[in-house]
């Protein structure tokens, strides 16, 4: 299953893997970002192929599931022109139904084996002590049915780091805390834990790894989910492409380390308008403490309050993304938002900062 990866780490002079996943690919739980199961996984590959130059991309987004990843798939994983990608969205995904969870997952599979036919991709499953009680009361985690359905179909091989996580809290009698911050980002030692069972499961494969004369493109199956209905069609739509009154001022600088630019309007009324073809739309937008809410309405119709302020913007701002429609006509649409004169009472302001749309 990792025949390129086996075959680039020992031929190859520059090996690139990407992380694609939510807050515990990101490392949160840690103060020491080398602590996290991904660092630890790179600083395995360097110490068994030191020959190799192995650059890691971070490519993780705390609080996100798939849906954010299918759109910024192209972006922030295939760009980088991957030989191996860590794919881990089960937890983030438990909200979403088994249908979108697949879809995404295949969109984001096939967009990176048709960018980077040679990559190679893994799956990675985590856990949370209110998913440990969900399945122990015969719940279903459909998401990671759905990311395990895509990943069988394409080959791609699974690592459960979560179930490592979730017996050894439970053989020492329901201590989560030993091993998470939360019952859900682990510690040092949960991640260490996830990490020694990843680096295990990685040996295994490469053990069992064919030799290969040179990297082979992947042969791909026909994809479960006809083109029309796919999340393959999901984009990102720079905010240069709407149509801002003088309230708003681009700022070309990072949004949160996620997007090169984005656009800011602190004025309660300051209104925008974006048109855009397909059947829905999203907000990729900054929630910082000061942040207010957007009044959006799609082709004339009611306008519908979006909130860019959580509790998690009292510790620290962050990308993220928001639905403003989903299931629209296919076609041609006008978004317009306004932004609005109430905000959240916690919230030190009104402003709205926009990177991008998200269209699908």
């Amino acid at each position: 299953m990792l025949e390129n990866t086996l075959w680039k780490l020992t031929h190859a002079t520059e090996f690139t893997v990407v992380y694609f996943g939510g807050s515990i690919t990101e490392g949160a739980g840690v103060s020491d970002p080398e602590k996290c199961w991904a660092n630890r996984t790179t600083a395995y590959l360097k110490e068994k192929f030191p020959r190799c130059r192995i650059k890691a991309v971070q490519a993780a987004i705390g609080g996100t599931d798939s849906t954010l990843g299918a759109f910024r798939c192209e972006r922030d994983v295939c760009a980088h022109k991957p030989d191996l990608v860590f794919f881990e969205f089960a937890v983030n995904d438990s909200f979403l139904d088994y249908e979108t969870a697949l879809k995404n997952a295949e969109a984001c599979f096939l967009k990176i084996f048709h960018s980077a036919p040679t990559a190679d991709l893994v799956t990675v499953y985590t856990t949370t002590r209110t998913l440990s009680t969900l399945m122990a009361e015969g719940g279903v985690w459909h998401a990671k049915l759905a990311h395990g359905a895509v990943s069988e179909h394409y080959d791609v091989p699974q690592i459960d780091v979560g179930e490592a996580l979730r017996t050894r809290a439970l053989s020492e009698g329901d201590a989560w805390l030993s091993y998470t911050t939360d019952g859900c980002h682990p510690n040092e030692a949960g991640y260490a834990l996830c990490a020694s069972v990843l680096q295990k499961q990685l040996e295994r494969l490469l053990a069992e790894a064919k030799k290969l004369p040179a990297p082979e493109a992947k042969k791909l199956p026909p994809p479960l989910v006809e083109y029309e209905k796919s999340h393959l069609r999901a984009r990102v739509v720079d905010c240069l492409e709407a149509v801002a009154d003088a309230n708003w001022t681009l700022k070309e600088q990072s949004l949160c380390r996620r997007y090169p630019r984005y656009i800011e309007c602190t004025e309660p009324g300051g209104c925008l308008t974006f048109t855009f073809t397909g059947s829905r739309v999203d907000l990729y937008w900054m929630m910082a403490p000061d942040s207010g809410d957007a009044l959006c309405s799609v082709d004339g119709g009611d306008e519908v309050p979006l909130s860019a302020w959580d509790s998690y913007c009292k510790r620290f701002s962050r990308a993220n993304a928001a639905c403003v429609a989903k299931n629209l006509p296919e076609g041609e649409h006008t978004l317009k938002i306004r932004v609005s004169p109430t905000r959240n009472p916690e919230s030190a302001g009104t402003t709205l900062r926009i990177g991008a749309f998200l269209v699908l």
